[in-house]
C-alpha cells in the first residue's frame, strides 16, 4: 500500500507491464483500505492526495473540501486544499484555505512562503511582504524563501531592499551563484 501511494503519479508510467499488473493490485488494495478508513478524516484526506498524485484533481478537490467542511480544525488538510485552488487557478478561493491554515500553523514556514507567493497574485503587495518576511523570520536562511522576497522588491523596484535581501543570500550560500546573480541585476537598475 505505501509503494501504491508513492508510485501513484507519474513515476506510474515508467514502470514495466509486468511492475504496472503489481502496481495496479497495489492501487487497488490502498485504494480499498481508504474507503474503508473513508469515515476516518485521514482516510479522506489520502485518498483525496493520491487523487491529486494521479492529476484527478476534481475527486481531489471534494475529497478535501468534505475533510475541511467536517474538520476544519485540519490545518494541514486547508492548506492543501488552497495549494490545490490556487494549481486550478482559483486564486480568490485558495486565500481563505491558505489564511486558515497560516493562521491555525503559524509556526509552518512553507504555508506562510504560499500564502505570500499567492498574495502577491492577487496584488494585495504589503500582505504578500509580510507573509514573505514571516517565513523568512522562521527560516531564515531558507533559499527559496530568500530568492521570493528579493524578486518581489526587485518587481517593484525597491532595490535597496532587495539589495538587502541578496546579500543575505550571498552570506548563507556563497557557492551558489543566484545571490551574486540578483546582485548583479540590482547593480545594473
Amino acid at each position: 500500500m505505501e509503494a501504491a501511494s508513492t508510485l501513484a503519479g507519474e513515476s506510474s508510467k515508467r514502470l514495466s507491464p509486468d511492475q504496472k499488473k503489481v502496481f495496479q493490485n497495489a492501487l487497488r488494495e490502498y485504494i480499498a483500505a481508504m474507503e474503508y478508513s473513508g469515515d476516518f478524516a485521514f482516510g479522506r484526506y489520502n485518498l483525496a492526495m493520491l487523487y491529486n498524485g494521479r492529476g484527478e484533481n476534481d475527486k481531489a478537490e471534494r475529497l478535501f473540501r468534505d475533510v475541511v467542511a467536517k474538520h476544519p480544525e485540519l490545518y494541514d488538510v486547508a492548506y492543501s486544499l488552497g495549494l490545490l485552488l490556487a494549481e486550478r487557478g482559483k486564486h480568490k478561493e485558495a486565500l481563505g484555505y491558505l489564511e486558515r491554515a497560516a493562521k491555525g500553523l503559524p509556526e509552518r514556514s512553507r504555508i506562510q512562503y504560499n500564502l505570500g507567493l499567492l498574495l502577491q497574485v492577487l496584488q494585495r503587495d504589503s500582505e504578500a511582504e509580510a507573509a514573505l518576511q514571516k517565513s523568512l523570520g522562521l527560516e531564515p536562511t531558507n533559499m527559496d524563501y530568500l530568492y521570493a522576497l528579493a524578486d518581489f522588491y526587485i518587481k517593484r523596484n525597491r532595490l535597496f531592499e532587495a539589495k538587502k535581501v541578496a546579500e543575505r543570500m550571498v552570506a548563507a550560500y556563497p557557492d551558489q551563484r543566484i545571490g551574486r546573480e540578483l546582485l548583479d541585476v540590482i547593480e545594473r537598475r
